[in-house]
């Protein structure tokens, strides 16, 4: 029988530790290292042990069938015989890490703390196994920065605002007027997490309390009710509610931080090829082979400078996320957007992509819906083809270098990501509902317009929008002309003569 999971949330406090504390908590973290590699190293030859043996790979030719099906079932368990067998499971692994609890090493962590990082690494190949991730590393001396109970009464324990583990009292600093640490200081803890960081090139610790209950909401983010549409790109995003219509660059606040970073990384080039100059052929490329590399001091200063600008840049957008998800939740409860795949993103606009995190920003949507008790709605772009399809039913396929929507039957010009967007707020079973869509139309074209005349020159289109020809129908309904003749051609194509030039291409290879 499943064990039932209660709603919890994090609350984070600093921590006061002395230069002793810290010396003894890196130590730690560095014999978490070193059983995670161990545990790592075995879970990868387990996984190895089991895709060769006989009983998975019959498991793996058995159909798969329905959901919850008979078939379904007997495949589920053939795969469950054929780990058992290998020991490829979590509790397998946490008998693995059992004899590191008897050196040593187990005297410092304690074995609660043992089997979370024997999880760690189990989840980790589990994840590389069902092929949701890649193949795990191993973690280098410095990598590891984390660690975590798993529950109050052992181990890491939370005590009287401390944290107390085998001898290490770790007093927090809190601050008695922030609403949201002391919501989180009266509820029940379930475990505690030390996690390390390196802040300004200092060694900062902190307590992350996983506390049980519902996260502390501000008034001002409090839920709204209605259906918000959402059409993401790789440096923008629209959102359209009942309330409201916006187009707007995408953590546009981070692009003056892109400048710094890249003047220290040709400075850290520049330095690497000074202190290794063997290693580079005449046209300035490496050698291949084996080699060792030799840094100076003012490189590892420029590379610290660097880790800390990417630091506060991953800050920084984690906050600005935070920040528009709260936005977005305030205009509604029903969060509709296309389900996109951000690997491709990443191929196609690697540098945008990498900069503002478009897929960690639906992630993190997700995440705050769910707790807020709204729905995150993804549907597919095969069957709604939203950049493509008009309000008519007619369908145009657009290159990207076309910003505006403007169709026939009257309607548009409307900038192609805001429409997008609204048409989103009508996606029923994954399909355009054009019925309810025609219906909610009048009224929207001028809101729309509006949107898109304000904020088309912060998008830097380069080209303006298309005007309409003098008594021109802005739409089906107002031109007294039914949907069904629009498509039809009951409107002449003659009567509409849009005065416009090929825009430039929003986007390039690689932004």
């Amino acid at each position: 029988m499943a064990r039932a999971t209660t709603d919890s949330f994090i609350c984070e406090l600093p921590l006061r530790v002395t230069p002793a504390d810290e010396r003894e908590l890196l130590i730690r973290l560095d014999c978490a290292r070193q059983i995670y590699n161990a545990c790592l190293g075995a879970s990868l030859g387990r996984l190895t042990q089991l895709r060769e043996s006989r009983d998975y790979k019959e498991a793996c030719r058995m159909p798969k069938g329905a959901r919850h099906s008979d078939a379904a079932r007997k495949r589920a368990e053939a795969f469950r015989a054929a780990n058992e067998l290998v020991g490829f499971r979590e509790y397998d692994l946490h008998a693995y890490a059992k004899q590191f609890g008897q050196a040593w090493v187990g005297e410092r962590l304690g074995s609660l703390t043992i089997q979370k990082v024997a999880t760690r690494a189990f989840q980790a190949v589990q994840q590389y196994a069902f092929g949701k991730k890649g193949k795990p590393r191993f973690k280098g001396k410095g990598w590891f920065d984390s660690v975590e109970g798993k529950t109050n009464t052992s181990g890491i324990l939370w005590r009287e605002n401390t944290v107390k583990w085998l001898g290490l009292e770790l007093p927090a600093i809190i601050n008695s007027d922030d609403k949201v640490i002391a919501y989180g200081l009266m509820c029940k803890v379930k475990f505690v997490r030390l996690v390390r960081r390196k802040l300004n090139k200092r060694t900062r610790f902190y307590a992350q309390l996983i506390c049980e209950g519902e996260p502390y909401q501000k008034e001002k983010n409090r839920l709204g009710q209605g259906v918000v549409g959402l059409d993401i790109g790789p440096s923008s995003i629209a959102i359209v509610s009942e309330q409201s219509a916006s187009l707007e660059r995408f953590c546009a606040e981070l692009e003056p931080q892109q400048k710094q970073i890249r003047k220290l990384q040709r400075k850290l080039d520049r330095q690497r090829r000074a202190c290794n100059p063997d290693h580079y052929s005449a046209d300035g490329t490496v050698k291949k082979g084996a080699k060792e590399w030799h840094f100076s001091r003012r490189y590892v200063y420029t590379r610290e400078q660097l880790a800390e600008l990417h630091r506060k840049q991953a800050a920084q957008r984690k906050s600005l996320h935070g920040r528009m998800v709260n936005r977005i939740l305030v205009q509604g409860n029903v969060i509709k957007l296309e389900k996109l795949s951000y690997r491709a993103f990443q191929k196609m606009y690697g540098k945008s992509v990498g900069l503002r995190g478009p897929g960690a920003f639906v992630a993190h949507l997700r995440r705050k819906a769910e707790n807020a008790g709204a729905e995150v709605d993804e549907f597919p772009t095969v069957t709604t083809r939203l950049s493509q399809v008009c309000l008519c039913g007619r369908v145009e396929k657009k290159p990207l270098s076309l910003r505006w929507h403007v169709c026939d039957c009257g309607v548009g010009p409307i900038q192609r990501d805001v429409f997008s967007a609204w048409l989103a707020r009508y996606i029923v079973n994954k399909k355009l509902d054009a019925g309810q869509a025609q219906a909610a139309w009048p009224g929207e074209d001028e809101r729309l317009r509006v949107a898109s005349s304000e904020i088309q020159p912060t998008m830097g289109q380069g080209q303006p929008k298309p005007n309409l020809a003098r008594g021109q129908s802005r739409s089906p309904v107002q031109s007294g002309v039914s949907v069904s003749e629009a498509c039809h051609g009951a409107i002449p194509a003659v009567t509409r003569k849009l005065a416009f030039q090929p825009e430039p291409p929003r986007f390039s290879d690689g932004e």
